[in-house]
C-alpha cells in the first residue's frame, strides 16, 4: 500500500520511518500481551500510542546518528501531544506530525 511512497523516501527517511512503525507495532503486540496473559480487559488507543512513544523514545539512544536521534525524539513527542488533544478535544488541524 505504502510502498511507492516509501520507495521515493530518502533512504535516512525510510529507516526512521521504520523504527516508528517498529515501535508502534511493538506497543500493540505488548497491550495484546496484556490483554491476553495480564487478563486486562480494557486497552483504549490512547495507552497503544503512549507506548508506542515510550519504546520511539528508548530506542532513541540506540541510533547512531545525532540527526535521527534528534527526529525520533520529536516524533515521539509530537505522537503524545496529538493523542492528547485528539483524546481531550477531537482532532485540530493545527497539530500535525509533520
Amino acid at each position: 500500500m505504502f510502498g511507492n511512497w516509501l520507495s521515493n523516501q530518502n533512504k535516512r527517511i525510510r529507516n526512521l520511518i521504520w523504527v516508528v512503525v517498529a515501535a508502534m507495532l511493538w506497543a500493540i503486540w505488548r497491550c495484546r500481551n496484556d490483554v491476553v496473559f495480564d487478563q486486562n480487559k480494557y486497552i483504549t488507543l490512547l495507552q497503544v500510542i503512549f507506548r508506542g512513544a515510550y519504546w520511539l523514545r528508548f530506542w532513541v539512544h540506540l541510533q547512531r546518528d545525532e540527526t535521527a536521534k534528534d527526529a525520533l525524539s520529536t516524533i515521539s513527542k509530537k505522537l503524545e501531544v496529538v493523542a492528547l488533544e485528539i483524546s481531550n478535544k477531537g482532532w485540530k488541524h493545527l497539530y500535525c506530525l509533520n
